[in-house]
């Protein structure tokens, strides 16, 4: 068996994690790996920089968002499983449903999934916008245009106060949302500077944003 990578931003971020999640985000990132190799789950450029581009920056969420054991999240468009992949290892006690068109992406997610033997992962291949179900929060990451996120997002999330924050939309972007959001009435509750949570330089002029 590949020995797993270790994972030194991890280790420096989220020292407070249990040894078998760790684990389980250095065998993620190996599976990722493994899967891009035959079908693009991330940009090639991006893959030698797993760990840094995409779990760490899934795991930005978790600096700020406190979720209610039995918490439910859906992750629209989630490509190659970020965020919700991450999410869903730190989170063991939260249900993440994983949505995204690409079938052959969906394939594979299942199959790390499967591997990771993650109990609290269920994968659809569905188009954002013929979701029904209702969640608790609602995830993105370079998915579209937040006008045209928080369209599909919005609605699939029921009101209450499952974590905290409350129930609402998280949303992974650059520095644009504030030209894309420009005179749009739904206008972000919080924002949090990724640059302000981790010192790497890739994280200057990322955003994690929150919508009530």
């Amino acid at each position: 068996p590949t020995v797993s990578m270790p994972l030194p931003l991890i280790a420096r971020y989220f020292a407070e994690l249990q040894p078998e999640r760790v684990t389980a985000l250095s065998r993620l990132c190996d599976l990722v790996r493994e899967w891009n190799a035959r079908i693009n789950l991330v940009s090639r450029k991006d893959v030698d920089h797993l760990e840094e581009h995409h779990v760490l920056h899934s795991l930005a969420a978790a600096k700020v968002w406190k979720p209610a054991a039995g918490a439910t999240a859906i992750d629209l468009g989630s490509g190659g499983g970020f965020p919700g992949l991450p999410l869903a290892i730190v989170f063991p006690e939260c249900h993440f449903t994983l949505v995204d068109f690409v079938g052959k992406k969906m394939k594979a997610v299942q199959a790390i999934v499967d591997a990771l033997g993650l109990n609290n992962v269920c994968v659809v291949k569905e188009r954002a916008e013929n979701m029904t179900e209702r969640f608790d929060y609602a995830f993105g990451r370079a998915v579209a245009v937040l006008p045209q996120f928080l369209d599909w997002a919005l609605p699939l999330v029921r009101p209450g106060a499952n974590g905290e924050p409350i129930n609402g939309v998280f949303y992974f972007k650059g520095s644009r949302y504030r030209e894309e959001l420009a005179g749009h009435p739904q206008q972000p509750t919080r924002v949090w500077a990724l640059d302000g949570i981790f010192a790497e330089s890739y994280f200057a002029e990322k955003f994690l944003l929150y919508f009530k």
